[in-house]
């Protein structure tokens, strides 16, 4: 049964690739000798979560060009992802280009680059929200793109690549809603958070995904996982426990050091509970860098008519999904607050 469940895992994670250039995003076949061995870590800190979830699906109100949540007042104050300090984005002064025909445009002054798969307008603003949403089926996929159907709708930092050297510290805070006609998808997975480098055919170095039932790292259809990649010849995933409902918001708050077994660190917090904490390698021996952070939805096994049609059977046509104020911080080693606890400043609020 453990090999049985070993190769099935194995089989999931062939198509679980994003590429070394946002302009490339095929995958060939022969990358699956790529794959790797699996560790799945059920977090022995699950007693700290909290039993409170956030299932009103209510979005903060915005008015004019800024976003207020609850008391704070949200301001844009964006910076290329290779910039050093705190950057914040709040999506109600941000503005989407238009564009046609390829796969993303950079906004927010070049700081960030919309990746679309395969219509354009699948990454949106909705009030203070940034809106993800992807129907595989429709508009129908125009022959501009590689991929037969709709499957990606993320937002990445630039520049790509940004090769973070060793010991650069990041903290990512946002805010993710589920929703309100989400369904769990019991026969594919897909992804909401990845961190890749760019090495063509290799898996993200972090990713936080939804799992199907049955699945690499988990038994339970929807559940999300930590995933760390980085490390050659296995792929470890960290079971949160948490299974998101229609409409259920989770906080999340991500601190990674890209280092190797003895330097890099990653820890993760979802509405306030810690379900990582690691002294592990976060870099790939190979190709020795961070890399760049994307946020949306990346549904890879919608790549092929089989795992649409499967997904409809269970009623799922569409894929929606929001995301809350973003707030960055990347420190490097020489930096006077450099491994400060600085939870408080990038959590959502």
């Amino acid at each position: 049964m453990k090999i049985l469940r070993a190769a099935l895992s194995i089989l999931v994670l062939t198509c679980f690739f994003s590429c070394g250039k946002d302009e490339s995003l095929d995958v060939k076949s022969d990358d699956a000798e790529n794959n790797q061995n699996i560790v799945s870590i059920t977090n022995g800190e699950s007693t700290e979560k909290s039993s409170v979830t956030n299932n009103s699906g209510v979005k903060p109100a915005s008015k004019d060009d800024k976003e207020t949540v609850g008391s704070v007042t949200c301001y844009t104050k964006g910076g290329m992802g290779n910039t050093t300090g705190l950057k914040v984005w709040c999506w109600g002064d941000i503005e989407i280009p238009e564009y046609s025909s390829k796969v993303g445009v950079p906004f927010s002054n070049g700081q960030l680059k919309i990746n679309s798969e395969c219509y354009e307008k699948q990454v949106s603003k909705d009030e203070g929200f940034l809106k993800f949403s992807i129907n595989p089926t429709y508009p129908e996929v125009g022959n501009w793109c590689s991929n037969a159907y709709n499957m990606r709708a993320e937002i990445s930092t630039e520049p790509w690549k940004v090769n973070h050297s060793i010991g650069t510290e990041e903290w990512f805070g946002w805010s993710y809603t589920f929703g309100k006609d989400y369904i769990i998808d019991k026969e594919s997975p897909w992804a909401f958070f990845q961190v890749h480098e760019g090495t063509a055919g290799k898996t993200p170095l972090i990713a936080m995904w939804s799992v199907n039932e049955n699945g690499a790292g988990s038994d339970s259809g929807g559940e999300i996982l930590v995933v760390n990649n980085s490390s050659d010849g296995k792929s470890i995933y960290y079971s949160t426990g948490i299974i998101p409902k229609a409409s259920q918001t989770l906080d999340i708050v991500m601190h990674v050091i890209w280092g190797d077994e003895n330097s890099g660190m990653l820890q993760v917090w979802i509405d306030g509970a810690k379900v990582v904490d690691k002294q592990e390698r976060t870099v790939r021996a190979s190709n020795p860098v961070g890399g760049n952070a994307k946020w949306g939805i990346y549904k890879w096994p919608w790549r092929n008519a089989n795992n649409v049609q499967k997904s409809r059977n269970l009623g799922i046509s569409k894929l929606e999904t929001y995301m809350g104020p973003l707030r960055i911080i990347t420190r490097k080693p020489d930096d006077l607050e450099y491994k400060k606890n600085s939870y408080s400043v990038v959590a959502p609020r």
